[in-house]
């Protein structure tokens, strides 16, 4: 008769051949037959932990990956996969508990990679810079030079406005990988941060000679229009932007995800440019990417066609072009050339090549995403179009759709964003005269206090408060109110209490 002990080291290897092929939960109940029969066998629990891992059921895997531990308090593998766990579970002070027991005892060497990736994360996390670029540096000194690495540290070296240290790291990216935009991506972000405006379209302009072309390449283009405008107001940066947008479009082959975000994207730069109509037809849009895109849904209409990336001026280069060949051939004019190149069979002269729509002469064949593909928003995607039906609704003075799109940001997981949904129906409700605005108001500001009482480092309670007693007259309790803001913040809201107190003039 088979002993416990063998049934048992048969039901693990089915466990780990189920996990192999994604059978989490096969794989979690035949480890857990197993531990029936030998519970005194670590491997048991770490099949059992494991599944759960996947399942992402962290407290129960750091139950499971305990037991192993207990078994085996020698064994530093044991300790590392407690500590994963916790780090799953964003426990991160028991964590690194146990990752330092597992350095201590040592582990496989594709484990002590991982745990030094991991320290470094969480070091990261809780703002110990130079501790994760030490465990970092420990990961890169057993596995050699890697990308997910050097990007890290990138950030990191961000994060510590070291800007020269984190462009070396980028030019080893781009050494390594010439051809892929991850570190003109990272260099172009840390210039930016410098405020190093010049050099970082300088590094726009290189990805766009060496590197293959991405969404990524273009939302940074879009980045780069949008910092310029932020230092000189003028709006043809959001136009080029929106240019930009189309371009990706038209160049890549999106997915449904990037094409919904491009709607979304561009309907922030319409509401920007203060187009209410335009914004909310983006934001339809991206409700339905797929068909919006298939059936050719331009992001930029006709009637706006001078928005537009002109990259040449064709008619200058053509021009250019016939006074260089003028004076090349001197006197022997083109028509003179024309009329040198013997005509065809059928006395033609369509010595021109036909240059056609995609490379090689080839017709660019149209790209269309599959109908039967969809894209889940995420909450922050729901809240930005929620928002940004609000912005562009209160445009067109349509307040009742506002009071719609409000109610929906108030069930938002962000504070800040129900915030804005809260302060926005009660706005849209006094526009609108509403019988019960006053009330509306008061039940909004006792809200906001409410709030400042529970947090009082809750600045954006603050402000909307501030806004509410603005809005209704209650100028000296806004003004009051002020105190609490920082002297910049401060500074704008009075000038906005004096001009509401002078009726907007």
């Amino acid at each position: 008769m088979t002993s416990n002990q063998d049934r048992a080291q048969q039901l693990m290897a089915d466990s780990r051949f189920a996990f192999m092929n994604g059978q989490y939960r096969e794989a979690l109940n035949l480890a857990k037959e197993a531990i029936q029969l030998a519970s005194k066998d670590a491997d048991a629990y770490q099949c059992a932990g494991n599944a759960c891992m996947s399942l992402e059921d962290y407290e129960n895997a750091i139950d499971y990956y305990k037991k192993a531990v207990k078994l085996e308090p020698n064994n530093g593998n044991r300790y590392f996969n407690l500590g994963y766990a916790y780090a799953s579970a964003e426990r991160a002070g028991e964590s690194v508990k146990n990752l330092a027991k597992a350095e201590e005892l040592g582990c496989t060497p594709e484990n002590t990679v991982q745990l030094y990736n991991l320290l470094g994360i969480i070091c990261f996390d809780i703002g110990r810079y130079n501790d994760a670029l030490v465990n970092l540096s420990k990961a890169e000194a057993i596995i050699g030079i890697d990308m997910d690495i050097m990007r890290r540290k990138a950030i990191i070296y961000g994060m510590k406005n070291e800007i020269r240290k984190g462009l070396e790291v980028c030019n080893q990216m781009k050494l390594i990988a010439p051809s892929e935009y991850i570190g003109y991506q990272y260099a172009f972000r840390l210039l930016s941060q410098a405020s190093r405006l010049d050099a970082a379209k300088r590094e726009l302009d290189i990805a766009a000679k060496y590197a293959a072309l991405s969404m990524d390449y273009y939302m940074d283009c879009v980045s780069f229009e949008l910092q310029n405008y932020e230092l000189d107001k003028n709006k043809e940066h959001m136009k080029k932007s929106l240019a930009l947008l189309v371009k990706a479009l038209d160049t890549l082959k999106p997915s449904v995800k990037e094409v919904a975000e491009t709607y979304i994207s561009s309907a922030e730069l319409w509401l920007q440019l203060e187009e209410a109509d335009r914004t909310i037809e983006c934001l339809n849009a991206a409700q339905n990417p797929v068909s919006s895109f298939n059936h050719g849904f331009e992001i930029i209409p006709g009637d706006y066609s001078e928005i537009r990336l002109t990259e040449y001026d064709v008619e200058e280069m053509i021009e250019n072009d016939r006074i260089r060949i003028e004076n090349e051939l001197g006197e022997y004019g083109l028509e003179e050339l024309a009329e040198s190149i013997d005509p065809d069979e059928e006395g033609g002269r369509d010595f021109l090549t036909v240059i056609g729509d995609g490379e090689n002469g080839e017709e660019k064949e149209e790209y269309k995403l599959d109908e039967n593909e969809s894209y889940e928003f995420t909450p922050d995607n729901t809240d930005q179009i929620n928002r940004l039906y609000v912005g562009a609704y209160t445009l067109k003075n349509d307040f009742a759709r506002v009071i719609d799109f409000a109610r929906k940001l108030q069930g938002s997981e962000s504070a800040h964003n129900k915030y804005i949904g809260i302060y926005s129906e009660a706005n849209a409700c006094m526009k609108l005269g509403t019988e019960d605005h006053k009330q509306k108001y008061e039940e909004t500001i006792r809200f906001f206090r409410n709030a400042m009482i529970k947090d009082p480092t809750d600045i954006a309670a603050v402000t909307f408060r501030i806004q509410c007693y603005t809005d209704i007259g209650e100028y000296g309790e806004a003004e009051q109110l002020c105190n609490l803001l920082t002297p910049e913040i401060r500074k704008n809201f009075l000038e906005k209490i004096k001009e509401a107190k002078g009726g907007g003039e």
